[in-house]
């Protein structure tokens, strides 16, 4: 969905502190590991052949055996429900053990066995999705808040629980979790800065800094489709707060990238960013703006 970032950028994307560090290239993934209860398992390899190397030193061997094989033994049950999921999709939106750039605490399992047994009362996947939006925010009592004493951007959903706020990454990180533990596909997706006219106009709910960059979820449906919806913010798909403010986004050019819309992809992409909510952190992107701007 969406076209690739155009190369010229690492040679135009001046000025601005989304500028600094841009570049287009695969972010390192040729790590190696062995283990002695490693073997030929597909879904394992990918997950090693795809880390980061900050990743592979902050998961142990034993952490990400264990999350593997519950993502298998779960994806069987959902398909069960709603339907097959290829591999190619299933090993990028479901089994990665991070969703962004938080850090790694184990989150499969406790999500699976908490929703599992209501979220598969519905049928359709997309109804699950929106129980889930409700339903872990108000159970876990997290709620959305900009600043708060021990805030961080991408906070784990273990930090949220405790600290009872997120942000609007955070928010997103815990809602593609809850998804992926049921066997959902769900990525965030974010824009590093939203096209605004005025100081007046701009959004101010779930906007972190001072180029206004937001992120939020979104879902592969029954319909072979990616629909969007905001974490923590109970609504239809495609029918949030800030569609009219998406809408206005501008796919990136040789001049520009900031105001695009991009999903985060755990497989390297040929576009690597700082992160919108933490610059010192890289991000694989994908550039999905054209749903969000199309017309009907």
């Amino acid at each position: 969905a969406g076209g690739m970032v155009a190369p010229v950028l690492l040679a135009l994307a001046v000025g601005g502190p989304m500028a600094a560090g841009i570049k287009i290239a695969s972010r390192s993934s040729s790590v190696s590991l062995t283990s002695d209860r490693r073997n030929s398992d597909r879904a394992y390899d990918f997950i090693l052949e795809n880390m980061s190397k900050s990743d592979i030193h902050e998961i142990t061997q034993d952490s990400l055996q264990e999350d593997v094989e519950l993502a298998k033994q779960y994806r069987a049950k959902s398909e069960g429900v709603w339907g097959p999921v290829s591999d190619e999709v299933w090993m990028e939106y479901v089994l990665p053990p991070k969703v962004a750039t938080e850090a790694y605490t184990p989150w499969r399992k406790d999500f699976h066995e908490k929703y599992w047994a209501k979220a598969s009362k519905y049928t359709d996947a997309g109804e699950a999705v929106k129980f889930l939006n409700e339903q872990v925010f108000k159970d876990l009592n997290v709620s959305y808040m900009k600043e708060y004493p021990g805030h961080k951007p991408d906070q784990n959903w273990m930090e949220s629980t405790k600290l009872h706020h997120a942000s609007c990454t955070g928010l997103s990180i815990m809602l593609v979790s809850a998804c992926r533990s049921v066997g959902i596909p769900a990525r965030l997706a974010m824009t590093p800065a939203w096209v605004t006219g005025s100081e007046a106009e701009d959004c101010k709910h779930g906007l972190s800094d001072e180029d206004q960059n937001h992120s939020w979820v979104e879902v592969l449906l029954a319909d072979g489709k990616w629909h969007y919806i905001g974490a923590s913010e109970p609504s239809e798909f495609d029918q949030t707060w800030f569609t009219d403010q998406a809408a206005k986004a501008i796919p990136s050019s040789s001049e520009s990238f900031k105001n695009s819309i991009y999903a985060v992809s755990f497989k390297p992409t040929e576009f690597v960013m700082p992160a919108p909510w933490n610059r010192e952190k890289e991000i694989s992107v994908v550039e999905v703006v054209e749903r969000y701007t199309q017309k009907a």
